[in-house]
């Protein structure tokens, strides 16, 4: 049981850096620079990828010791 929580959180770490990166490459916000989908939405759309592969690698990690 504890080799799929692991492999689940890896997943989700992995999935957490396509969220972060989906606004600049495959999923493209707007082009215009004053506009509020590329000054907010892009922006916070990274952030909280990055927060979720943050989060998602420290419970691999903490798993991966405790086994």
């Amino acid at each position: 049981m504890k080799n799929i929580n692991i492999i689940l959180s890896s997943l989700t770490a992995v999935l957490g850096i396509l969220v972060g990166i989906a606004p600049y490459t495959f999923a493209k916000v707007c082009g215009m620079a004053t506009m509020h989908c590329h000054k907010v939405t892009a922006p916070t759309v990274l952030v909280f990828g990055i927060l979720i592969f943050v989060i998602s690698a420290a419970q691999t990690i903490v798993l991966w010791k405790k086994q």
